[in-house]
């Protein structure tokens, strides 16, 4: 079957872009990694290529988001090729912001986000709450502390 991540936020785009750099943004948009060897991708979390770039542009064109398809992952590594194909033709094409992922593992919380250089990092959230598991469906949920008056 596989597993699904999701993802929510923008990463915005630092400078303002142009109708071609749009363009080119949206021809990747949703393109296989391993039908572009031009690309350079580095192998995903557990060593396997990159698939799909699960990306599109935001509706109001102020960055790129996920664009909601299932069984995405490695999206640091995703975002990156993105970042280093637009620099190919325009070097001060950046990101900027974070992406929020959870996967369908509870414990499986991180946050996307752009570093110094303009390359998207991924950094582990730590869990906040008590871990309980469902004795019907055995899912696993976080209690957090009930902070209501």
């Amino acid at each position: 079957m596989g597993y699904s991540t999701y993802f929510e936020g923008t990463l915005t785009f630092a400078h303002e872009v142009t109708a071609p750099q749009l363009a080119a943004m949206n021809r990747m948009f949703g393109e296989d990694c391993r039908d572009h060897p031009e690309w350079q991708q580095e192998k995903g979390k557990y060593g396997q290529s990159l698939y799909y770039l699960a990306l599109k542009l935001a509706d109001d064109f102020s960055g790129i988001q996920w664009n909601g398809q299932e069984k995405t992952g490695d999206m640091d590594l995703l975002v990156n090729v993105v970042t280093n194909e637009m620099r190919k033709t325009w070097p001060d094409f950046t990101l900027a912001g974070e992406l929020l992922a959870q996967g369908e593992d509870i414990g499986d919380r991180w946050r996307l986000y752009i570093d110094d250089n303009g390359m998207a990092q991924r950094e582990e959230l730590a869990l906040v709450g008590k871990l309980v598991t469902c004795p019907l469906c055995e899912g696993r949920f976080l209690l957090g502390e009930d902070t209501s008056d």
